[in-house]
């Protein structure tokens, strides 16, 4: 296995950034592909993993334990909460820009927020003891959703 690109024994909470699956903005995707057995261990002892738009159609989150599948567009959406849970507060606003939507979600994520028509903008899998967020959402996220992911909520 290849040696990651940065330690993340110190770490609790990792930020994957919106676009990172597209060369244009991002030439990150490379390396989450060849430390995908690290990150995986850093989730399944216990830490998050915020995923975010990859702003590619190309299959850029088949690094991740999980499966999720990534439709990319750019809109302004209203929120729909599909489920209560403390990721929800990723916003404080009833509406935010997002550069896409999920789908083929695993049987491990539970789908969090929506826009109106019913399509996933933020997921919620648990994975060993720890967690990975994806979300389409691109806003920077609030102080209650970052205390939240680095467990001081």
């Amino acid at each position: 296995m290849a040696a990651p690109f940065f330690s993340f024994t110190s770490y609790k909470f990792v930020v994957v950034p919106a676009g990172f699956g597209n060369e244009l903005y991002s030439k990150i995707l490379k390396e989450l592909r060849a430390s995908s057995e690290y990150l995986k261990e850093f989730v399944k002892a216990g830490a998050t993993l915020l995923v975010s738009g990859a702003f590619s159609n190309r299959d850029a989150y088949n690094w991740l334990p999980i499966r999720i599948k990534y439709v990319k567009g750019q809109w302004r959406v209203t929120i729909e909460v599909a489920k209560g849970h403390k990721a929800a507060a990723i916003v404080e606003k009833e509406e935010c820009l997002c550069d896409g939507y999920f789908t083929e979600i695993g049987a491990e994520g539970e789908i969090i927020l929506t826009d109106r028509e019913g399509r996933a903008i933020l997921v919620v899998s648990e994975y060993g003891v720890g967690k990975i967020i994806a979300t389409t959402i691109h806003e920077y996220p609030s102080k209650d959703f970052i205390a939240y992911c680095v467990g001081s909520d």
